[in-house]
C-alpha cells in the first residue's frame, strides 16, 4: 500500500477545513489527483441539478403608509442546468488545483408567506443563463493496487438572470404582486471517494458533504383590483444547514490524452447528474 508524505496530507486537510469555513449539486469529476505534476488540462463539463432549499428576511411594502413583515420563503424544486469550461494544474502527481467557468440558469416555484405556518404566496422563478464559476482541489491520499483513495475540495458561485413573476396574495384574492426576483447562491462541497480501475474505466464512490448560501430579492408593484396601489420590495437570505449525501461516477479512458466520465450526487434534499470530457492539450495536439 503506497501512503503519500505526511507533509502533503497535512496540507489537503487544511485545505480542506478551509473550504468548509468558507461555506444543489456541481461537477466534481474524478475524485483524485489526475493530473501529472507541471501539466495541466482542459475539461468540458455539462450538470444537471434539482434542490429543495429555504430563505428567511424581511419584506417593506408601501400600500398608503409603508409596511414592514418578516418572510419566509420556501424554494420548491429549483432546477439548474450548467454549463462550465475547465482548466486543472498538477502541483504534483497526486494533486491538482483547477479553476470553473461558465453559466447556469435557474427555476422552481417560490412559496412566500410571513411564516412557514402561514398561507403561503405562490409564484415562479425562471431565470436565464447567467455567470457561473468555481475553483477547488483533488488529491489521492494513497494507492493500493487497482484501488485509489482521494477527494475533492470545491466551491462554486451562481448567478442566473434576473425573473419576471406574477402572484396573488395568500391573505386577498383581489391584491396581486408583479415585479422581478433575483437568486444567487454559492455552493461549497467536501467529497472523500474510493476508486477502483479496470482496464480504461475507472470507478468512484464515497461520502459527500455540502453548504449552500445566498439571496433572493424580490421588487415591484402591488396591485389591488386592476389598480397600481404602491410597491413592495423583499430580500431573504438563503442558509442551508449541512447536507450528508453520496456521489458516484465513472471515467472512461479514451486515450493517455482523453478522457470522459458521468456521475452522479444524492443528499436528503437535492440530486444531481452530470457528464465531462477532459484532454490535455499538450500531449494531444502533439504530432508524435
Amino acid at each position: 500500500m503506497r501512503v503519500f508524505p505526511p507533509w502533503q496530507c497535512g496540507f489537503m486537510i487544511t485545505i480542506a477545513l478551509l473550504g468548509t469555513i468558507a461555506s444543489a449539486g456541481v461537477p466534481t469529476g474524478l475524485p483524485i489527483g489526475a493530473v501529472e505534476e507541471g501539466q495541466w488540462t482542459l475539461g468540458l463539463e455539462y450538470g444537471y441539478d434539482k434542490t429543495d432549499l429555504e430563505a428567511s428576511g424581511m419584506t417593506v411594502r408601501t400600500l398608503g403608509a409603508a409596511s414592514y413583515a418578516g418572510e419566509f420563503i420556501e424554494i420548491e424544486d429549483l432546477e439548474a442546468n450548467m454549463v462550465f469550461a475547465s482548466l486543472a494544474y498538477g502541483v504534483c502527481d497526486n494533486w491538482d488545483l483547477f479553476l470553473r467557468l461558465g453559466a447556469s440558469d435557474a427555476r422552481d416555484d417560490l412559496l412566500i408567506g410571513s411564516t412557514p405556518a402561514s398561507g403561503l404566496e405562490t409564484s415562479a422563478y425562471d431565470g436565464g443563463y447567467g455567470l457561473a464559476w468555481g475553483l477547488g482541489t483533488r488529491a489521492t491520499f494513497c494507492h493500493w493496487g487497482p484501488w485509489r483513495f482521494g477527494g475533492t475540495v470545491q466551491v462554486t458561485w451562481f448567478d442566473p438572470k434576473e425573473s419576471d413573476f406574477l402572484s396573488t396574495s395568500p391573505t386577498a384574492a383581489n391584491t396581486v404582486y408583479a415585479g422581478s426576483a433575483d437568486l444567487d447562491f454559492w455552493q461549497t462541497q467536501i467529497a472523500l471517494a474510493a476508486v477502483y480501475q479496470i482496464d480504461t474505466l475507472t470507478f468512484w464512490a464515497g461520502p459527500l458533504l455540502q453548504f449552500t448560501e445566498g439571496d433572493l430579492t424580490r421588487k415591484g408593484r402591488i396591485v389591488v383590483d386592476g389598480t397600481d396601489s404602491g410597491s413592495f420590495r423583499g430580500a431573504g437570505e438563503i442558509k442551508e444547514s449541512a447536507q450528508f449525501g453520496a456521489h458516484i461516477g465513472v471515467s472512461w479512458e479514451i486515450s493517455p490524452k482523453l478522457n470522459c466520465h458521468v456521475q452522479g450526487q444524492f443528499t436528503s434534499d437535492s440530486w444531481f447528474t452530470g457528464a465531462g470530457l477532459v484532454i490535455q492539450p499538450g500531449g494531444f495536439f502533439s504530432r508524435n
